[in-house]
């Protein structure tokens, strides 16, 4: 910590040599520095050689540059520093020019011992107290600053879009809104050699940066196993295994994992603790599939999944979520759901726009605060056309597997 120092300015050596002495057990007791100056222009350079200075202690009447026009260039550069007058002038104009001009205290000469004491601790106090609050507002800026670039990062984790040339069957739309900088929400598709299509939904419990790592790892987790091979039932149980054998904050993730065959038109899906997808039809049915649920993943670390397949029919689209939505739609549990399908009716009239686009703008008309109270994450996913050959029901069908 740098050493605070008080700066005594006076065109007097004697006044300034008297200040200096009554001040020393002051400077003691709070191990401060006392430097002098006999003009404005020494105390401006003694101030840039010593930043922490905390007090400037100066009369108004000097040569060249007088006491009004120094406390003036120190407000302006030195934003922290305490100034207190010490003057012969006691009318009242000098005093109220003197605190325009940014003094925070005023004393008329000759000071007593105790007027200079209770000024000077009441200035180091004031100098204290500022300066934590700049320390504490840095560390805010830089948390902010930190903050920004983690969002970034996140937002680089998104998905590229899909290959036009190797998905010419399907196509996915999403959107994800974090409630703060960074999501505990994410979501995930790709295609594999195969040419079919992986996609991932997911929701950490919890918030901010915590659910943001914990969030990035379910989705390289899951990914990976995918990836190298396994079932979509595998790769939750693999990463339920990872998360739940070190999770001492007690997070946990709700997931769902589908791949879909454009070739045969079967979405098989598998979900952990998350809200049952909708399949909208082309002709605008909307309908939610009955999953089975399994545990979130973290949350048990023996938990095994289940999957099943749906038939899509052309046109099919299934929508997948995040149960921020729920959160922001009403704090009624009882009408969520009626007014969540009534949203989704309406963002389907949106013609011409993604139907993740469409449903944000209807829900930024419901939500109740001016913040969305959880992270929000919609994911479609809609079945365009079909091989010739492949056959299709008129309706999703659930079958085990």
């Amino acid at each position: 910590m740098n050493k605070r120092f008080v700066l005594v300015v006076d065109d007097s050596s004697e006044f300034l040599s008297l200040v200096e002495l009554a001040l020393e057990p002051v400077a003691e007791q709070h191990h401060l520095g006392i430097l002098h100056a006999t003009s404005g222009q020494e105390a401006l350079a003694l101030l840039e050689q010593h930043p922490s200075t905390a007090a400037l202690l100066t009369d108004l009447a000097m040569p060249t540059m007088d006491g009004l026009e120094l406390i003036r260039r120190c407000r302006s550069r030195f934003p922290l520093l305490q100034i207190v007058v010490l003057s012969g002038r006691s009318d009242s104009g000098a005093i109220i020019e003197a605190i325009r001009a940014g003094a925070s205290d005023y004393i008329i000469k000759p000071p007593t011992l105790e007027e200079l004491e209770s000024s000077l601790l009441a200035a180091l106090e004031r100098y204290s107290q500022l300066d934590r609050q700049l320390q504490v507002r840095d560390k805010l800026e830089q948390y902010e600053r930190e903050l920004a670039i983690a969002a970034g990062i996140q937002r680089q984790m998104l998905p590229l879009p899909l290959d036009s040339s190797r998905c010419r069957n399907v196509s996915v739309a999403a959107l994800l809104m974090p409630a703060r900088h960074v999501a505990g929400d994410f979501y995930d598709h790709w295609l594999m050699p195969d040419d079919r299509l992986a996609v991932c939904i997911g929701d950490v419990s919890g918030k901010g940066i915590s659910a943001a790592l914990l969030m990035a790892m379910t989705k390289t987790l899951l990914r990976s196993h995918i990836e190298h091979g396994s079932t979509i039932t595998e790769a939750l149980a693999a990463t339920n295994r990872v998360l739940a054998s070190n999770n001492p904050q007690a997070y946990f993730v709700t997931v769902i994992a589908a791949i879909f065959d454009p070739k045969t038109g079967i979405l098989e899906i598998s979900n952990a603790a998350h809200a049952d997808p909708f399949c909208i039809s082309a002709d605008g049915d909307i309908r939610q599939l009955s999953l089975p649920h399994g545990m979130p993943l973290g949350a048990l670390e023996t938990s095994t999944y289940q999957s099943v397949e749906v038939q899509l029919s052309v046109c099919d689209r299934v929508l997948f979520y995040t149960d921020g939505i729920l959160d922001a739609l009403s704090g009624d549990l009882a009408v969520q759901e009626d007014v969540w399908h009534q949203v989704i009716r309406r963002a389907l009239s949106h013609h011409g726009t993604a139907l993740p686009s469409a449903l944000i703008a209807e829900l930024s008309s419901l939500w109740l605060a001016e913040h969305i109270p959880d992270d929000i994450t919609v994911l479609t996913l809609e079945y365009q056309s079909v091989a010739p050959q492949t056959e299709r029901s008129s309706a999703p069908i659930l079958m085990s597997s």
